[in-house]
């Protein structure tokens, strides 16, 4: 492999990189957005990946067992909840400032 080729590859690998911690910091905002909610005494069905087929009695209660954090779709990274296109970019997302120092 010679340093055009080593190159290419590494470039490749970053980008997939890139996207994996994407999608895990879509997975954290979303599970910060959840809990947050849970504390506000609303449900954490809305962020379950099963919410359309659930038929449980615990259906927008209190949750069940089988909960599941729904998985990203493509562009959908505003955590379930409905809003602006600068929200679901998550660059004004109080969420991701929680720990910052100050």
């Amino acid at each position: 492999m010679n340093a055009r080729q080593a190159a290419k590859a590494a470039a490749k690998r970053i980008e997939e990189l890139e996207r994996i911690v994407a999608l895990n910091k879509a997975d954290i905002v979303d599970y910060n957005r959840c809990i947050m909610d849970m504390i506000a005494g609303e449900s954490p069905c809305l962020y379950c990946e099963d919410w359309e087929e659930c038929n449980r009695d615990t259906k927008a209660g209190k949750g069940c067992n089988l909960w599941l954090l729904r998985w990203q779709k493509a562009g959908d990274l505003n955590g379930g909840k409905e809003g602006n296109a600068e929200e679901a970019d998550g660059t004004d997302d109080p969420l991701l400032h929680l720990e910052q120092p100050e």
